[in-house]
Protein backbone atom coordinates (compact mmCIF):
# COMPACT_ATOMS: atom_id res chain seq x y z
CA UNK A 1 0.00 0.00 0.00
CA UNK A 2 3.00 2.08 0.22
CA UNK A 3 3.34 2.88 -3.03
CA UNK A 4 -0.56 4.64 -3.38
CA UNK A 5 0.24 6.66 0.11
CA UNK A 6 3.74 8.49 -1.46
CA UNK A 7 3.12 12.31 -1.72
CA UNK A 8 5.32 11.32 -5.63
CA UNK A 9 2.43 9.43 -6.21
CA UNK A 10 -0.19 10.64 -9.37
CA UNK A 11 -3.27 9.93 -7.65
CA UNK A 12 -4.84 12.53 -10.52
CA UNK A 13 -3.47 10.02 -13.13
CA UNK A 14 -4.91 7.27 -11.05
CA UNK A 15 -8.25 8.89 -10.51
CA UNK A 16 -8.57 9.18 -15.06
CA UNK A 17 -7.10 5.36 -15.78
CA UNK A 18 -8.57 3.13 -12.82
CA UNK A 19 -11.61 1.20 -14.48
CA UNK A 20 -15.02 2.09 -13.44
CA UNK A 21 -17.54 -0.39 -12.09
CA UNK A 22 -21.01 -0.28 -13.53
CA UNK A 23 -23.31 1.92 -11.83
CA UNK A 24 -25.32 -1.26 -12.23
CA UNK A 25 -23.59 -2.62 -9.25
CA UNK A 26 -24.51 -0.19 -7.08
CA UNK A 27 -27.95 -0.80 -7.87
CA UNK A 28 -27.58 -4.70 -6.97
CA UNK A 29 -26.01 -4.10 -3.39
CA UNK A 30 -29.09 -1.49 -2.77
CA UNK A 31 -31.56 -4.06 -3.85
CA UNK A 32 -29.51 -6.52 -2.09
CA UNK A 33 -29.54 -4.28 1.37
CA UNK A 34 -33.13 -3.57 1.17
CA UNK A 35 -34.10 -7.12 1.04
CA UNK A 36 -33.65 -6.73 4.77
CA UNK A 37 -36.82 -5.37 6.67
CA UNK A 38 -36.42 -1.42 7.38
CA UNK A 39 -33.19 -1.29 5.84
CA UNK A 40 -32.48 2.41 5.74
CA UNK A 41 -30.01 4.22 3.02
CA UNK A 42 -29.05 7.35 5.09
CA UNK A 43 -24.98 6.66 4.94
CA UNK A 44 -23.01 4.92 2.92
CA UNK A 45 -18.79 4.41 3.92
CA UNK A 46 -16.26 3.50 1.03
CA UNK A 47 -13.34 2.08 2.59
CA UNK A 48 -10.18 2.06 0.75
CA UNK A 49 -11.71 5.01 -1.75
CA UNK A 50 -8.95 6.06 -2.87
CA UNK A 51 -9.42 8.75 -4.92
CA UNK A 52 -13.10 8.01 -4.55
CA UNK A 53 -14.56 6.62 -7.50
CA UNK A 54 -17.06 4.33 -6.14
CA UNK A 55 -18.11 6.70 -3.19
CA UNK A 56 -19.33 8.92 -6.28
CA UNK A 57 -21.12 6.00 -7.76
CA UNK A 58 -22.76 5.45 -4.22
CA UNK A 59 -24.32 9.27 -4.19
CA UNK A 60 -27.51 8.23 -6.15
CA UNK A 61 -28.51 6.31 -4.07
CA UNK A 62 -27.47 7.12 -0.58
CA UNK A 63 -28.43 9.95 1.79
CA UNK A 64 -24.79 11.07 2.94
CA UNK A 65 -21.38 9.26 1.49
CA UNK A 66 -18.26 8.85 3.47
CA UNK A 67 -15.21 8.09 1.71
CA UNK A 68 -12.33 6.75 3.93
CA UNK A 69 -8.54 5.69 2.69
CA UNK A 70 -5.18 5.87 4.75
CA UNK A 71 -3.37 7.86 1.97
CA UNK A 72 -3.41 11.80 2.16
CA UNK A 73 -2.51 12.04 -1.67
CA UNK A 74 -5.58 10.00 -2.94
CA UNK A 75 -8.15 11.87 -0.66
CA UNK A 76 -6.75 15.17 -2.24
CA UNK A 77 -7.14 14.16 -5.51
CA UNK A 78 -10.88 12.54 -4.37
CA UNK A 79 -11.67 15.85 -3.04
CA UNK A 80 -10.62 17.74 -6.53
CA UNK A 81 -12.68 15.00 -8.29
CA UNK A 82 -16.13 15.65 -6.47
CA UNK A 83 -15.77 19.37 -6.63
CA UNK A 84 -18.30 19.85 -8.71
CA UNK A 85 -20.89 16.80 -7.10
CA UNK A 86 -22.63 16.84 -3.97
CA UNK A 87 -20.64 16.69 -0.80
CA UNK A 88 -19.22 13.42 0.00
CA UNK A 89 -17.15 13.77 3.62
CA UNK A 90 -13.45 12.30 3.08
CA UNK A 91 -12.08 11.40 5.99
CA UNK A 92 -7.75 10.00 6.29
CA UNK A 93 -7.91 7.06 8.77
CA UNK A 94 -6.83 3.33 7.93
CA UNK A 95 -9.96 0.85 7.23
CA UNK A 96 -9.14 -0.85 10.66
CA UNK A 97 -10.26 2.44 12.37
CA UNK A 98 -13.27 3.57 12.23
CA UNK A 99 -13.27 5.57 15.52
CA UNK A 100 -15.18 8.39 14.35
CA UNK A 101 -18.03 6.58 13.43
CA UNK A 102 -20.78 6.31 16.34
CA UNK A 103 -21.67 2.47 16.86
CA UNK A 104 -24.29 1.36 14.74
CA UNK A 105 -24.71 4.47 12.51
CA UNK A 106 -23.92 2.86 9.09
CA UNK A 107 -26.17 1.17 6.39
CA UNK A 108 -23.85 -0.28 4.22
CA UNK A 109 -19.76 -0.02 4.15
CA UNK A 110 -18.34 -1.02 0.93
CA UNK A 111 -14.85 -1.80 -0.20
CA UNK A 112 -14.18 -1.69 -3.88
CA UNK A 113 -10.60 -3.42 -4.42
CA UNK A 114 -9.22 -2.75 -1.38
CA UNK A 115 -9.58 -5.61 1.35
CA UNK A 116 -6.49 -7.37 0.18
CA UNK A 117 -4.82 -4.08 2.18
CA UNK A 118 -6.66 -4.79 5.42
CA UNK A 119 -5.54 -6.40 8.49
CA UNK A 120 -8.88 -8.29 7.71
CA UNK A 121 -10.00 -9.58 11.50
CA UNK A 122 -9.49 -5.95 12.68
CA UNK A 123 -11.66 -4.68 10.22
CA UNK A 124 -14.70 -6.53 10.10
CA UNK A 125 -14.71 -5.98 13.71
CA UNK A 126 -14.71 -2.51 13.16
CA UNK A 127 -17.30 -2.77 10.08
CA UNK A 128 -19.33 -4.97 12.91
CA UNK A 129 -19.42 -2.45 15.56
CA UNK A 130 -20.59 1.11 13.34
CA UNK A 131 -23.38 -1.43 11.09
CA UNK A 132 -26.71 -0.74 12.54
CA UNK A 133 -28.66 -4.41 12.85
CA UNK A 134 -30.11 -3.90 9.24
CA UNK A 135 -26.78 -2.92 7.70
CA UNK A 136 -24.46 -4.55 5.01
CA UNK A 137 -21.06 -4.88 4.53
CA UNK A 138 -20.06 -5.24 0.85
CA UNK A 139 -16.40 -6.27 -0.33
CA UNK A 140 -15.62 -6.73 -3.87
CA UNK A 141 -13.12 -6.21 -6.66
CA UNK A 142 -11.26 -7.22 -9.78
CA UNK A 143 -8.25 -8.60 -10.66
CA UNK A 144 -8.04 -7.04 -13.87
CA UNK A 145 -6.01 -9.41 -15.77
CA UNK A 146 -5.57 -13.24 -16.13
CA UNK A 147 -8.63 -14.48 -18.22
CA UNK A 148 -8.37 -14.05 -21.75
CA UNK A 149 -12.13 -15.38 -23.99
CA UNK A 150 -10.25 -15.98 -26.94
CA UNK A 151 -7.26 -17.20 -26.40
CA UNK A 152 -7.86 -19.78 -23.01
CA UNK A 153 -4.47 -21.19 -23.57
CA UNK A 154 -2.91 -17.87 -22.99
CA UNK A 155 -4.83 -17.95 -19.36
CA UNK A 156 -2.24 -20.64 -17.82
CA UNK A 157 0.97 -18.62 -19.42
CA UNK A 158 0.05 -15.20 -17.46
CA UNK A 159 -1.10 -16.53 -14.20
CA UNK A 160 2.45 -18.64 -14.39
CA UNK A 161 4.32 -15.72 -15.48
CA UNK A 162 3.05 -12.65 -14.51
CA UNK A 163 1.68 -14.05 -10.98
CA UNK A 164 3.63 -16.72 -9.95
CA UNK A 165 6.56 -18.11 -7.85
CA UNK A 166 8.55 -17.76 -11.34
CA UNK A 167 8.14 -15.16 -13.05
CA UNK A 168 6.68 -11.77 -11.79
CA UNK A 169 4.75 -12.64 -8.77
CA UNK A 170 7.41 -11.73 -6.28
CA UNK A 171 7.22 -8.38 -7.39
CA UNK A 172 3.76 -7.55 -6.60
CA UNK A 173 2.91 -5.71 -3.57
CA UNK A 174 1.76 -8.07 -0.60
CA UNK A 175 -1.83 -9.14 -0.11
CA UNK A 176 -2.35 -8.99 -4.50
CA UNK A 177 -2.58 -12.82 -4.31
CA UNK A 178 -5.84 -12.17 -1.98
CA UNK A 179 -7.38 -9.81 -4.67
CA UNK A 180 -6.62 -12.78 -7.66
CA UNK A 181 -7.96 -15.33 -5.61
CA UNK A 182 -11.11 -13.15 -5.31
CA UNK A 183 -11.22 -12.83 -1.85
CA UNK A 184 -12.38 -16.11 -0.79
CA UNK A 185 -9.63 -16.13 1.92
CA UNK A 186 -12.41 -14.12 4.02
CA UNK A 187 -15.05 -16.05 3.33
CA UNK A 188 -15.74 -18.37 6.35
Amino acid sequence: MATYSQTTFDSSNYNTNRPRYKDSLVDTIVSFHQRTPDAATDLAVDVATGTGIFARQLQRSFSKVIGTDISATMLQSARAANADASPIEFVQTPAEDLSFLATNSVDVITVATGAHWFDIDKFVSEAQRVLKKTGTLVIFGYTGFAHFVDYPQCDAILKDFGLGDEGLGPFWDKGREVLVEGYRKYIP
